[in-house]
């Protein structure tokens, strides 16, 4: 069954914050859940209803990013 969360635009910018921080921990996360997150990652709808978001695309996309180290900001 496909679901989504419902939040205020304003708060879009908290829900990409825990998914990156998601991503971020996903060598740390047992198989079971990482295929857990994938599946629902898939499923939930979307307000980009046409960006290719199947469970293979998400999976890859995962795969491939790359994580960065920020600079420290300057005092």
């Amino acid at each position: 069954m496909a679901v989504t969360l419902k939040y205020k635009d304003a708060d879009e910018h908290l829900l990409r914050r825990l998914g990156q921080a998601v991503v971020l921990q996903w060598d740390e996360l047992p198989d079971d859940l990482q295929d857990v997150l994938i599946d629902q990652a898939a499923a939930v709808l979307d307000r980009d209803e046409d960006a290719e978001h199947d469970a293979e695309r998400i999976e890859t996309f995962i795969r491939s990013v790359k994580s960065v180290a920020l600079p420290k900001p300057s005092a």
